[in-house]
Formats: structure tokens, sequence, C-alpha cells
């Protein structure tokens, strides 16, 4: 017997109980070697071999019969030998602990030698290549293929190694990819070889903390393609009722384990077994045990076939725990008990029972625009909405008679009590009712209304701020898409084919600053630009690459109106004000408060219980995102240092790529669909963000250029963006214990990236579009002869430059305000003649403040 023969079919425990030796529930000996006063020599059942702590004394099962007997090497191997052969006459009381570990070694090395043969012969079949094609499991390493010449019932199945806790392989499971008619009727789909015996893919790690359960053998090898860096322990149940004695006895053994996850089929049969089962470990387990929402008919495989892997991990985040429930007999005071599913933490959900008494409304809903409210005395009928402020219950309320059906009509304020109690005596007059019951009656009636109104409200609030529910394949795509590499350039790319030509930075960076709408921390955008230079456009092609659900569109906003929304309106919305040219000082300083302080707070009057009037405040909050469009250079100054401001490229470049797009577009060469499907995949993707906090720990090693106006602010808005692109990134970036996100350089640099254009326009005296005006001006008169001396009038530079005669008016008057420009003649009824006094060096100064921020990039 050669040695490597040996040291397979002689497993280390084998040789402990030859010694006499126990290990303890750790895995660990009182070492043999030296003198141990606790045990401190560790036992790998699982590679044979030992290691102590102690004396430093390690090696293989050969080794330690070789320090056991103080003998040499070729001792201990013919020692070795009887060892596994079953012939060691040493501690006979030991004896038949190894003849029945000889013949479990032998019995394993018959189906280890089996299932290689399997395996060597997988490859020769193409029937069951396409079968593991079919199912995407053409990766799997430990899979063969039985084509009948031997385990007749084996024959045309892939087969599947089940292992003991040492690793050997004790049993088979075979999956036949045939039909079963004919000659293979008998047969069905799965077999196992007999005297089933031992686990797939194998036992549990002992130190698993969670352990995913699926129900067949084939979910759980797909398993084992969809999760990466061994997050979860996999343990196949052997169908619905297949969770043996086995099973059981090493999940008992797993003292770390923290969760049990169940992942059985989408069908009755698969819910029921994994309720079951979910019932019996949590008696038997002090641990988590929890569910996987399977969809209706799918199974592990089918989901990962049809939606990948993305489909999957998605369903296990979205898992339930099972909680023990009691129940108790309500008061008969109660018109309907509810259970209530509840969310529990995941450590405390294990063991926590809950027991939820929900009472119905005695109010009746379910009929549009009306309410119904039944006593012994009357049947009430409220039509109508209700109204939406809470200082008035104004209805239009029937009273019927339970028994004649005679009906009183009235409308009425519930709030005014003189009014309540009349028309209470007077509808009790018309249909023969005590007066005190009716007046109770509506006194009741009054309290469910305030109740109902407030929970619709409050529903309302949260429907407003809940993203649309994606499906399991949608959600899964938009993940995969999340978890990409260079997920900048891919959203960027994404941008341009949903139908924003050219302005390619600024397209990244305004959808950047739009995406922050439900975070903990919004940004907000002006886009400045000359009148017909595609601003809107802009605006809205952005506005439409957000949730529908989380837009607010704005063309004209009136002094007050802001103050006149729901407390809750504006909460995680986009807030787009299309032109905010016209807006007066009211609304601005208004929209500047839901900016900066997140909240509107005005004092306005309402009546009291009493109908006296009386001063209240009325609160309107945020926070909110926004962007908003101008054609001014400079607006309200601290209007502008709360926001980043975009100038939209207005360049003849520009210009021939929105031609050459709309010309594309009437040829019917871009399709829209393409753009449709683009749109509407950047808006789930979106859905998918979460709003969770980050930290950067990089916060204070990024300084931005001194020169740059309003520093302060600018500080504050750059690191805002940095969270911002981290949360954009926050699938593929790590979190602390604390679950928030945690900053990488990389968005840094990425930030510096997208908005260096947004930092230089704080830096540069000229805002954008005159920034753009003077760098085509300086281009035009430079190419002229002796350009220092250069004088030209507005009507030359208009139709040189292909402007308008007032932006071309606003544009010199601004810079010989700013004293670029001088006036050298002329006269201003018949034209003045202008020179440029002032020929700054903007490409230099970009560069500088770039190589500033680079070198402070590089340093991270």
């Amino acid at each position: 017997m050669q040695i490597p023969d040996i040291k397979k079919r002689l497993p280390i425990a084998g040789v402990l109980a030859h010694y006499g030796i126990k290990m303890n529930k750790n895995d660990h000996i009182i070492c043999p070697f030296h003198k141990d006063d606790k045990p401190s020599c560790k036992i790998y059942t699982d590679t044979n071999t030992y290691n102590c702590f102690g004396c430093g004394k390690t090696g293989d099962v050969i080794q330690f019969i070789q320090d056991k007997e103080n003998c040499d090497k070729h001792t201990a191997l013919k020692k070795a030998t009887e060892l596994a052969n079953g012939n060691a006459t040493k501690n006979t009381q030991n004896t038949d602990v190894m003849g029945i570990a000889s013949k479990r070694a032998a019995e394993a090395e018959n189906f280890a030698e089996l299932f290689n043969r399997q395996k060597e012969g997988l490859p020769r079949s193409p029937k069951a290549q396409e079968y593991l094609r079919n199912r995407c499991l053409e990766e799997l390493q430990e899979v063969g293929y039985n084509s009948g010449v031997n385990w007749k019932k084996l024959k045309q199945c892939i087969t599947f190694p089940l292992k003991d806790k040492n690793g050997n392989i004790v049993s088979l499971y075979g999956r036949r990819i045939t039909e079963s008619n004919g000659h293979n009727a008998e047969y069905g789909k799965h077999y196992y070889t007999e005297n089933r015996k031992g686990l797939y893919p194998h036992y549990p790690d002992k130190h698993t903390e969670t352990l995913i359960i699926t129900e067949a053998i084939i979910d759980a090898a797909t398993l084992q393609l969809s999760i990466e860096n061994n997050q979860y322990s996999i343990l196949a149940a052997y169908g619905t009722n297949g969770l043996t004695a086995e099973h059981k006895a090493a999940i008992s053994q797993l003292s770390n384990l923290e969760e049990i996850i169940f992942f059985f089929d989408g069908d009755q049969a698969g819910k029921e077994a994994a309720r079951k089962y979910s019932e019996e470990l949590i008696k038997d387990k002090a641990c988590l045990v929890s569910t996987v929402p399977t969809p209706d008919g799918e199974d592990i495989n089918s989901l990962f076939v049809n939606y990948g892997k993305e489909a999957i991990l998605q369903l296990i985040e979205e898992r339930q725990p099972v909680v023990q429930t009691h129940y108790h007999t309500p008061p008969k005071t109660a018109i309907n008990d509810v259970q209530t599913h509840c969310h529990a933490s995941p450590k405390k959900a294990a063991t926590t029972n809950v027991q939820t008494q929900c009472i119905a409304s005695p109010l009746k809903t379910n009929i549009p625009n009306k309410i119904i409210f039944t006593t012994q005395t009357a049947r009430y009928i409220i039509k109508g909405s209700l109204p939406k402020t809470f200082d008035r219950m104004l209805v239009s309320l029937d009273v019927q008679h339970p028994e004649t059906g005679i009906k009183y009509r009235c409308r009425l304020d519930l709030y005014e009590e003189k009014q309540t109690r009349k028309e209470a005596r007077e509808a009790s007059e018309k249909l023969d009712l005590r007066s005190d019951l009716v007046e109770n009656d509506l006194s009741e009636l009054t309290d469910l209304l305030e109740e109902y109104r407030d929970n619709q409200l409050q529903q309302t609030t949260e429907e407003s701020n809940s993203d649309k529910a994606l499906s399991i394949p949608e959600q899964a795509k938009c993940k995969a898409f999340l978890k990409k590499q260079n997920l900048i350039e891919n959203l960027n790319e994404l941008i341009g084919q949903s139908g924003i030509v050219g302005e390619e930075n600024n397209r990244l960076f305004l959808f950047v600053i739009a995406t922050s709408h439900k975070m903990p921390e919004t940004l907000h955008a002006l886009i400045q630009g000359s009148s017909g230079s595609g601003k809107t456009h802009l605006l809205s092609k952005i506005a439409a690459l957000m949730p529908d659900e989380r837009v607010v569109k704005f063309t004209r906003v009136t002094e007050n109106s802001f103050y006149n929304y729901d407390e809750y309106y504006f909460q995680g919305k986009l807030v787009c004000l299309e032109d905010i040219d016209g807006l007066k000082e009211e609304a601005l300083f208004a929209w500047r408060e839901l900016i900066s302080n997140e909240q509107l707070s005005s004092s306005t009057s309402q009546k009291d219980e009493n109908g006296n009037i009386r001063s209240a405040q009325r609160i309107v909050r945020g926070p909110m995102a926004s962007i908003c469009a101008t054609t001014h250079g400079q607006i309200y100054e601290d209007n502008m240092s709360r926001m980043f401001i975009v100038a939209v490229d207005e360049s003849s470049e520009q210009t021939q790529k929105i031609m050459n797009y709309q010309s594309k577009t009437a040829s019917g060469t871009i399709e829209k669909k393409l753009e449709v499907e683009a749109k509407e995949f950047l808006q789930n993707s979106i859905r998918m963000l979460k709003p969770l906090k980050v930290i950067n720990p990089y916060a204070d090693k990024i300084k931005l250029p001194p020169q740059a106006h309003k520093i302060r602010r600018l500080h504050e808005l750059f690191l805002s963006f940095v969270k911002q692109v981290t949360l954009i990134h926050q699938y593929q970036r790590k979190r602390d214990d604390r679950g928030r996100i945690i900053t990488e350089p990389e968005d840094l640099k990425t930030a510096v990236e997208i908005m260096f254009d947004s930092i230089f326009l704080k830096v540069d005296e000229l805002d954008g579009s005159l920034r753009q005006f003077f760098e085509q001006l300086k281009a035009y008169i430079l190419a002229k002869e002796n350009p220092q001396n250069y004088e030209f009038m507005q009507r030359e530079i208009r139709h040189s430059l292909n402007l308008s005669k007032s932006a071309t008016h606003r544009y010199l008057n601004n810079l010989l305000e700013l004293e670029y420009l001088s006036v050298t003649g002329g006269y201003q009824n018949k034209g003045l003649r202008y020179k440029v006094s002032y020929w700054d060096n903007v490409v230099k100064l970009r560069e500088q403040i770039k190589e500033y921020l680079n070198n402070q990039l590089d340093k991270l």
C-alpha cells in the first residue's frame, strides 16, 4: 500500500481512538508529546493533520504515530498500514472502532473512485453537457455523469457526491437528464445510492454563522455559483421531506450559528416544508430562522437561469424572520382581530413572541366618496371627501332611520358644537329618535372621522414618499448594473442613450445632483444660459430620468404658493423650476428657505373649537433637491451660494450635435424605443438607491482653491456632492459596524472631475455664459491683425458669433462693468466702438486649479 493510500484510508480520528485519546468539543486533545495541563493540540479532521500550540509538534497521521511511538518513519508506516487494514493489536478496546473506520474508509474510497470515473465521463457526453448548460451549471466542478454501465438506477444521470463529516464521499445522488418514459419509467427523476448517507455539498464548516438550506441538491449547486466570498454556508435537503436526522445532527454541532435561512421552492409543497422545518428548528436551535420569499412556480435554479444570480441575492436580502406567534381571545368589544406581520431585529426575532391585536374601525369606507357609520340608533352616511385642513370637519351628512330607511339630510361642520346639537335635535324630531343618542353618535363619528383622516393623510404622505415597487427581475438587473465597475461612465452613456445630446459633463453633474432627492443631504443646481440655449430642455430631460413619483415641476410660482402645500409634500422630491427669472422676491425667499432650512413656517388664522379666530402655525417641510434655470448672469447672491452653477454649452460644436440629432430623429434613424428603455432603466436604478448615511474619512484631505468666492459654502457643497457620489456607489462600497457607507478615494476623484467646472465658476469672476462669450470674442479678435489694438462694434460681433442683439448688448455691458472691455469711440445712437482691455488667461488659471486639486488627490 502506497503512502497516499494509507493516508486516504486512515482517518486521524481512528488513530486517536487506537491510542485511547479523546477530542473535546472544540477538536482539541491533551497533547501526548509534552506535559499538558489543558488541551493544546488541535486536530484537523478535514485534513487529517494535527498541530500543538504548546510544544509545536505538527504533521499528518503517519507523523502522529511516529511521535507517539517515538520510532522511525519506516516503523510508523508499518503501524499505519496495520491500522488502515484494521489489524492493529494495541489498545484492543478500540479495535472495533478501527475496523469500522477502515470499512467506512474503504467504502468512501469506492464511491470516490466511482465518482471520479463519472467526472471523467462527463466531457464525453454531449447530452449531459447540454443539460448542464441549459441549467447554467456548466461551471460546476464536482459533477459527473453515469451513462448506465454501472449502477443501473443511476444511468443517464448527472451525479453529485454526498460527503461525511471528514469530507469522504459516502454516497451519490443522481438527477436523470432524460424523460421518465419507456425503460426509464420505473426510476423517476431522482435517485440515491442504497443506504443513503452524507450531506451535500459537504458538512457545514463548524464556524458557520449563517446557513442556507435548499430544497434540492441542484438548488444547492446553483447557490454555490451565485454566492461569492463564502458569505453563507449551504446545505441541501433531499426534497420537501428530506431534512434528515443527519442534517439536524450536523446543524446542532454549529456552535457559532446565528441564522438558518430556508430557501425552498415557490410552490405550495416548498412553502409548507419550509414552514414545517422552520418551526422545528426554532425549538431546537437558539438562533434566527428565516425563509426566502421564492416567487410562485420558481426555484433557485429557475431564478438563476431566467434572471441571474442578482435575483437570488436580492431574494436572500428580502428574507423574512419566522416568528412564533401566540394568540388570545380578544374582548367582546373588538370588531375584528388581525394578525400583523412583525419585522424584528435578526438576533431578537428568533426568540420573540409576538401577539398583535388590531381593532378594525366601525367606519365602512370601501365605497368611493361614501363613509358609513352604523349604530343601534341610526345609520350615518358621509358623502364626498373629508376636508384636508385640520380646523374644520365640514361634511354632507345623511341620518337614516335603521328600520324605515327615512333620511334626514344636512351639511354641517362637526367641529361646531352648537350647530351639531341643533342638527341632532332636528334629525331626531323628523326620524322619531332620541336626541341625546343621536348627539352621542355624532360625537363618536367626529372622533372616528378625525382618526380616519389622519390615517389617510399619513398613508398619502408615505405613498408620495415611497418609490414604485420593482419586480424581482427588475431589481436584479438594476443591482447588477449598480455593482459594475466604471459605474459613472456607464451612467453617462445611458444618459446619452436616453436622448440628451452632448453636454457630457453637465448632464452627468445634474444627474448626480437630481439623484439626491431622497437622500439625507439633498443638492441643488442652477442652470445658466441665454434664451434659446437649451437650458430648460436640459432641465426637463434630466427630470425625466428621475422616478416619476419623485418629480415636481413648476413653470410659474406665485408669491405665497410654497406656503400652501401639505406639510410633507416636498419631502424626498426633486423640485424643478423651469425659469426663475420671473419669480418675485417673496417666492425666491420661500424657495431659498426650503433649500437652506429644509422647512417653511408661516403664521395663519383658523377657528378654534368654539368658533373663535386664532393664530396658528403652518409648516411645509423638506428636504428636497432642486434644479432651476435662468437667463440672468447674476441673480441674488444668497441664492447662488446655496447651489451648484451649471453653464449650458452654447458652443457651435454643441449646436451641431443638436442639429445632427434632430435630423436623425426626423429621418427615423434614432430608435425612440431604445431611448425610452434607457430612461426607464435609469429610473429603476435610482429607485434601488437607499437613503443611507455616509462617512468620509478623507473629508479634511482636500482643500478647495482659496480664491474661490463664498468658499465656506462651496466647501460644504463639495463634501455633500462627494457623499452623493458615494451613495450612487452604495452597492460597491464597504460599510462600518453602524451600517454607514464609507467614502473611498475614487469617490473624491470622481466628484472633483465632475464638478470641476462648477468649482472653477466659483473662482472665475465671470459667470458661465459670460465666460463662454468672452472666450469666443477673444478667439475671434486673436485671428485679426494687431489684436491688442483691434476695435469692433456690436454689429460685427453679433454677426460673427451668431448671437441675438439683446444677448450681445448684455454681454458687452457686463464686460464693460467688469473692465474687461473699454469704449474707444462711436456714439450711443449710432453704435460704440470697443476693444479688449484685459486679456486674462483662463486656460492657465484652469490648469493651475486642476493641478492644485489633483496634487491633493494623488496623496490620498
